[in-house]
């Protein structure tokens, strides 16, 4: 039966909003779940740079032949939805040789993790906690730490040189990377 004044067309306009609504929040609600389920593949295709992991640490044409220099680099981490941006360093040293490898050590004391400094005076590293000595190529002279300084992984791309950032175990004999 129908109403005078048009009831049957306000039930109508009232049912077709109550349905638009319905869809519009439904939308809302897919949204996140698509973005989740279709973004891997996306990022993997537009992944650029050196590979996973590698974080740039400037043109190779800049690093002083035969020296070591200090480099920074950024490392990016991402765990679920949260980014981390860190900064570390890195030792790096060019050889004079053009068909030699570079050398990258991390700065961490594999002895309790203090900060390694080089010494051009004694034209080798050092570690101020408690007077670790390594060479001038990393390798242990003197003091409690277990084994050398650690190496980094590196790859040059279009004359740029790229670290991949590890931890490893602190107070162990051999490297052992850590899984962050």
């Amino acid at each position: 039966m129908t109403m005078p004044g048009g009831g049957d067309s306000r039930r109508s306009f009232l049912s077709f909003l109550t349905k638009a609504l319905t869809g519009v929040i439904g939308l809302c609600l897919a949204a996140p779940a698509v973005a989740y389920v279709t973004s891997p593949p996306w990022r993997k295709r537009g992944a650029g740079g050196a590979g996973p992991g590698f974080s740039d640490a400037g043109a190779v044409a800049n690093l002083p032949v035969g020296e070591w220099r200090a480099v920074t680099v950024e490392v990016v981490r991402r765990d679920g939805w949260e980014t981390t941006h860190t900064r570390r360093t890195a030792w790096v040293r060019r050889p004079a040789e053009p068909d030699a490898a570079i050398t990258v050590l991390s700065p961490i004391c594999p002895h309790l993790g203090c900060p390694i400094s080089w010494s051009p005076d004694r034209a080798s590293f050092v570690c101020p906690c408690h007077k670790g000595v390594f060479d001038g190529d990393g390798e242990l002279v003197s003091g409690p730490p277990p084994r050398g300084m650690d190496a980094l992984e590196w790859e040059v791309r279009a004359g740029r040189l790229f670290v991949r950032w590890q931890d490893f175990k602190i107070g162990v004999a051999t490297p052992s990377p850590v899984e962050v």
